[in-house]
């Protein structure tokens, strides 16, 4: 499954937002000049959980705070992902097999490709940050605009 108008917003953000502060950085572009996060402590068994680490991020960088609301969503959707593909392989498990639709690139769609496609699109959708979401799952891309507009009484939050 590929959400490529998203994934080209996350890694032109992401990559300069986690990049290591550098000089040479920071003049190819002052509108990704960042700080990243310096962990004094680390957990032995954990690390530093994802969720920390964006935390970090959002404090160190206010102006792209809005990526934690984006990557907690996504980080909710992949475990809740986890599970359901985790169960997909009990013999009782509906999520196997063909859905019997074609995709946009004239693959075959599996139930499961279209579960997880629903499943994010369901928690990208609710963090009202995304406007219009594409994926191969779908023949054309998803607006929430109009979802967005009544989620919030008519005032679209940028």
């Amino acid at each position: 499954m590929k959400f490529t108008a998203f994934a080209f917003l996350l890694t032109a953000t992401t990559a300069a937002a986690f990049a290591p502060a550098s000089k040479t950085f920071a003049k190819s572009s002052a509108l990704f000049k960042t700080t990243a996060p310096v962990f004094d402590e680390v957990c032995e068994t954990t690390g530093v959980t994802f969720t920390r680490f964006m935390a970090e991020v959002a404090m160190l960088n206010p102006e792209i705070s809005e990526l934690t609301t984006l990557f907690g969503a996504i980080d909710t959707s992949c475990k809740a992902i986890a599970n359901i593909v985790k169960r997909s392989q009990l013999p009782s498990s509906e999520t196997l097999g063909l859905q019997g639709e074609v995709n946009i690139q004239g693959e075959d769609q599996k139930k499961l490709d279209v579960i997880t496609n629903d499943l994010l699109k369901r928690a990208l959708r609710f963090t009202g940050k995304i406007g219009v979401l594409a994926s191969e799952e779908e023949d054309e891309p998803v607006s929430f605009i109009s979802f967005s507009f009544a989620l919030f009484g008519g005032l679209i939050s940028n």
